[in-house]
């Protein structure tokens, strides 16, 4: 009996960890619904094997992915394809180490010393000094290594085109600096560069890739997802000023080199593993870790940071315009307006009502009771035609794109929009949207080389860690949906609006790519959540006829003129790594 409870509790655990303890109640008074008492007896959690089963599924898939990359090694090997390079760098490999455990330090040096492109030097970079003795003494793959303990240091003696970061203990693919290296002559203006990686255990299995995003800055505040391996060319290096008293150097180093850097490039490829172990080291957990959720989850937190804090609070409001397209749905724009105006601590904005042809006299009548501006559109419906209606009567300094079917969950929400907005070089924002029950509606869209856009993550509990903490941090996207998306006016404008074309589809997304190719960013916020049903608009004209049910199922005609109008995407999202499949699935190898 006892062993059986000490199962249902780490199940519980992990659950727990993953996915929130609201997420496990719900789960748990399922399991009890249908098991009873028997759970406590003979515990067996379908939901945390169907969990357990995903992850098998994944790692299998990973594990065919290495195999592939294993066998592209093999190729590089046999066919010599240096000769064909033609810049040739000199690397500088640093390894960085806070501990004298010369097992971690050789590991890595060894790692180095098997790579099938051989101009490199290797430095050990530590915070406390390293006698000759203390590496002659040790195996013979450190006799030739020097230490150092001063950036300064390695600037002086360093004689690399380029310097590689390494942390010690983790390991080198064979054929990391010739991919390194066929990256450069292909990106010879890069001056920082990233690569993926993925962690191994005390068995050598690699698992748990992380696939990354291009450079986004925003992410970076919140997510260190380039220190692990990066590499820095000397120029810049030698440019970029240091102080060598911080505590985390990797961390520290890229801050700083990505203040001075204006080409930051990221090599799609994990050729860096790290020491999956040493991870769970650092938890310094008391309690034994058994399931592989808690694993992940440990692992998924490793990156996260604390980003700087936002400043939410304003000495003038701008003004901010609220835009709301509706028809014949009164109960739920009541629930939205309500929401609003008694769960709204900024107080500087107005609203717009866009009523589309409403034939409902219960909410004609509610209109009459209402403070607000009250527009009428005629015709067939159209998201951004009723959109850029409304902002020819809107006289914020902002504009709030929101449907009618969301409802205002914290006080602080519009404060935290406006003020991420507000920041340099941020043209849209995006919070995260909820169904009823706690999972994701919306973190942001992600588009596919097909031009097909999902949302990530749906129907998972809202602050999950999965995928590094996704979830969780403020990050760039290449689109946010229009059923919460706020921009500046000034913006708005330059870009010209939505485009008029897509009706019911792609609008947002189209307008969203028109704020990247205007500067911007485009973001995506955990920081505001709102409860949003999903196309409810939609799906009531759906019902009602309004719309053709294959158009609301499948937008053909915006489907084709989206991707003739964005032919670039058939080179991927730069916030969505080639090496995913749908919903952060690692694409299956043929």
């Amino acid at each position: 009996m006892a062993s059986k409870l000490s199962l249902l509790y780490h199940t519980s655990l992990g659950i727990i960890n993953t996915y929130g303890l609201s997420y496990f109640l719900r789960i748990a008074v399922y399991e009890l619904k249908n098991q009873g008492f028997d759970l406590f007896r003979n515990p067996t959690l379908d939901y945390f094997s169907e969990l357990e089963s995903r992850i098998d599924s994944q790692e299998e898939l990973y594990n065919r992915y290495i195999e592939n990359f294993d066998l592209e090694i093999s190729r590089n090997i046999s066919q010599n394809k240096e000769d064909t390079l033609k810049i040739k760098p000199k690397f500088t490999l640093v390894v960085l180490t806070n501990t004298k455990n010369f097992e971690y330090i050789n590991r890595t040096v060894q790692t180095i010393k098997e790579q099938i492109y051989d101009n490199y030097e290797i430095l050990l970079l530590s915070d406390s000094t390293f006698d000759d003795s203390d590496l002659n003494n040790k195996k013979e793959n450190l006799q030739d290594v020097t230490c150092y303990t001063k950036l300064s240091d390695i600037k002086k003696n360093s004689n690399g085109d380029f310097i590689c970061f390494v942390q010690s203990g983790d390991k080198l693919s064979k054929n990391a600096l010739f991919k390194i290296t066929n990256h450069i002559n292909t990106n010879p203006d890069s001056e920082l560069i990233y690569t993926d990686h993925d962690f191994y255990d005390k068995n050598n299995s690699r698992r748990e890739p992380f696939f990354k995003p291009d450079w986004s800055p925003f992410l970076f505040q919140s997510l260190d997802y380039l220190s692990t391996f990066f590499i820095v060319k000397k120029e810049i290096f030698n440019q970029t000023s240091f102080d060598d008293d911080s505590t985390n150097m990797a961390y520290y180093i890229t801050r700083k080199i990505t203040e001075k850097s204006k080409e930051i490039s990221h090599l799609q490829l994990p050729i860096c593993s790290v020491n999956y172990d040493y991870i769970f080291y650092k938890q310094k957990s008391e309690n034994k870790i058994n399931s592989k959720l808690e694993k992940k989850a440990i692992i998924h937190n490793s990156h996260s940071i604390s980003p700087p804090k936002l400043e939410t609070n304003f000495k003038n409001e701008p003004l901010v315009t609220i835009i709301i397209p509706t028809k014949n749905n009164y109960k739920i724009l009541k629930r939205c307006l309500d929401s609003i105006n008694q769960s709204t601590l900024y107080k500087n904005f107005e609203i717009i009502v866009v009523d589309n042809d409403s034939t409902d006299s219960e909410l004609k009548q509610y209109y009459k009771s209402l403070k607000c501006t009250v527009l009428n559109f005629n015709g067939n419906f159209n998201f951004s035609k009723i959109n850029n209606y409304a902002v020819k009567h809107a006289k914020g300094d902002f504009l709030l794109f929101l449907n009618d079917d969301t409802k205002v969950l914290e006080k602080n929400w519009l404060n935290q929009l406006v003020s991420l907005c507000n920041q340099d070089g941020v043209g849209a924002v995006g919070p995260k949207l909820l169904f009823s029950n706690n999972t994701i509606q919306h973190a942001g869209s992600i588009i596919l080389e097909t031009g097909a856009s999902f949302h990530p993550f749906q129907h998972i509990f809202h602050d999950s860690n999965l995928h590094f903490n996704f979830l969780n941090v403020t990050r760039e996207c290449s689109a946010v949906t229009g059923a919460c998306l706020i921009t500046k006016k000034e913006v708005f404008d330059g870009i010209n609006g939505f485009d008029d074309d897509f009706d019911v589809y792609y609008g947002d997304t189209d307008l969203c790519l028109k704020i990247i190719n205007f500067g911007l960013s485009v973001l995506y916020t955990p920081n505001v959540k709102l409860l949003h049903e999903g196309s409810h608009s939609i799906k009531s004209k759906m019902n009602s006829n309004t719309l053709e049910k294959n158009q609301a199922h499948f937008a053909v005609e915006n489907y084709h003129r989206f991707i003739n109008k964005w032919p670039k995407l058939k080179n991927g999202d730069p916030f969505y790594n080639r090496n995913l499949g749908w919903d952060f699935s690692i694409k299956s190898v043929e």
